[in-house]
């Protein structure tokens, strides 16, 4: 629009020119008076119009995304739209799951979709910013995010609403940008979106995140109107109190080489009414039940602790964590269980890892060439070592689990992805099952070949 203006513009000064011919000239200094008066006007008219065109709405398109973000005039507010699909195969061998391991569930196979998101994210009025998102796989709505953020700190952040809370780095990482299609067992301790604060700071090379949320549930009281015959009241209270902190620190940081260390903890308290904790996991994979489970039992809170590592050089990563907890069992002595993994990767393509220091997390690579551009994306292969320790002497149920995972990963685009895992699991058990056949059994194995096929932006 600007242009076409200053053209039209251009034009009208060379018409204006032209009509001032020697022999039509009465007076000099009349005529350039009058000249100049038109071309200061001229000037004007341009000036408005670049001004116009700055102050348009704007879309933007990134050439990483195909979602446009909207920008206003004044370039203080603006909305993107964001989505994640991950549709799954699943291949599952049969495996007995439950706290009492008395759940038989048969060779089976699935297709699915794992997750559905859709959101908005943007700013408003400069300083802040703002997050939706919901999830609608298994034809349900599930909110995820529902927060605003204020920015007007240096170097800090702080989150109210709805949200994800810092832990670990594989739980602070999305699911967009996961080695595994399944996260590792570490992430049973990670606290669940909530609402409530958290504050943020980033340094040069370190990161530091303070959280408080609540999780509620509902509590239906059987209370009656029997006069009208209907639902009297609904009560929500807060199932769970919880206190988060990370920190992490990368002190050697160059295009080649990353080390990464981190550490975080969590104090949770448990509402009088609930006054019930239970820990389990799965094989690395969704459809299945838990293969280990401690069942409930009598808590008022517990402590959560864990440590973190990673090392990235050039295309090869090597990550790590370790997360124990320790739960308060009222009357009885403490509860302790605990739970590490190992995962290398190699992106054999030669494309890396990226850090984002002010999360202390990653983000998948970019393939150098996409197969829109004529290459063949960026290809990972990577293995991790999986290990739960859910055994206590305290405990009346739980187990062992030890899952392998080697992992394909295909960067097809920035944002388009194909993943192929295999996982083979073990469960160890102090107490004996029985299986299908009425044979007691204290371990038992299985494998799981799945699949994926995610698009996000």
């Amino acid at each position: 629009m600007a242009r076409f203006a200053v053209t039209a513009i251009a034009t009208a000064v060379t018409l204006t020119l032209s009509g001032f011919a020697p022999n039509v000239l009465a007076s000099d200094d009349a005529r350039i008076a009058e000249l100049e008066k038109r071309m200061e006007a001229l000037e004007m008219e341009l000036i408005e119009a670049r001004d116009a065109a700055k102050k348009q709405d704007r879309v933007k398109f990134s050439k990483h995304s195909p979602a446009p973000e909207l920008v206003s005039r004044d370039g203080k507010s603006t909305l993107e739209f964001k989505a994640r699909i991950q549709a799954d195969y699943v291949d599952v061998d049969e495996l007995y799951t439950g706290k009492k391991t008395e759940t038989y569930e048969p060779s089976h196979k699935e297709t699915g979709i794992r997750r559905l998101r859709l959101g908005l994210e943007g700013q408003f009025s400069r300083l802040w910013e703002y997050e939706i998102e919901l999830d609608l796989a298994g034809n349900e709505v599930d909110l995820k995010d529902a927060n605003v953020t204020w920015e007007g700190w240096d170097n800090q952040k702080l989150t109210l609403g709805y949200q994800k809370y810092a832990f670990g780095l594989q739980a602070t990482q999305s699911s967009a940008h996961q080695i595994m299609m399944e996260r590792a067992s570490t992430d049973v301790f990670s606290p669940d979106r909530a609402l409530g604060a958290q504050w943020r700071y980033a340094g040069n090379n370190w990161a530091l995140s303070l959280g408080l949320g609540m999780e509620y549930s509902t509590l239906e009281e059987e209370d009656w109107d029997k006069d009208e015959l209907e639902f009297v009241e609904e009560v929500s209270y807060p199932e769970t109190d919880f206190y988060t902190a990370r920190i992490t620190w990368a002190p050697y940081r160059d295009n080649n080489n990353l080390l990464h260390l981190g550490a975080s903890y969590m104090n949770l308290e448990i509402n009088d009414d609930v006054g019930e904790l239970r820990y389990r996991a799965r094989p690395a994979t969704r459809p299945t039940g838990r293969m280990v489970d401690t069942g409930k039992f009598d808590s008022e809170g517990a402590q959560h602790y864990g440590v973190e590592a990673l090392y990235q050089y050039r295309n090869l990563l090597l990550q790590s964590e370790y997360v124990a907890a320790k739960a308060d069992a009222m009357e009885d002595p403490d509860v302790e269980v605990d739970a590490y993994y190992l995962t290398a990767s190699w992106v054999i393509t030669g494309e890396q890892w990226r850090y984002s220091r002010k999360k202390g997390a990653m983000k998948s690579p970019r393939p150098a060439k996409s197969v829109s551009e004529g290459g063949w994306g960026a290809w990972e292969l990577a293995v991790r070592y999986d290990k739960a320790n859910f055994i206590d002497d305290n405990l009346k149920y739980g187990g062992d689990m030890t899952d392998w995972v080697i992992g394909l990963n295909w960067y097809l685009e920035d944002n388009l992805k194909a993943q192929l895992n295999y996982v083979y699991a073990e469960g160890d058990y102090d107490r004996a099952f029985e299986d299908k056949d009425g044979v007691d059994q204290t371990d038992q194995d299985t494998s799981v070949i799945q699949a994926r096929l995610q698009f996000n932006f």
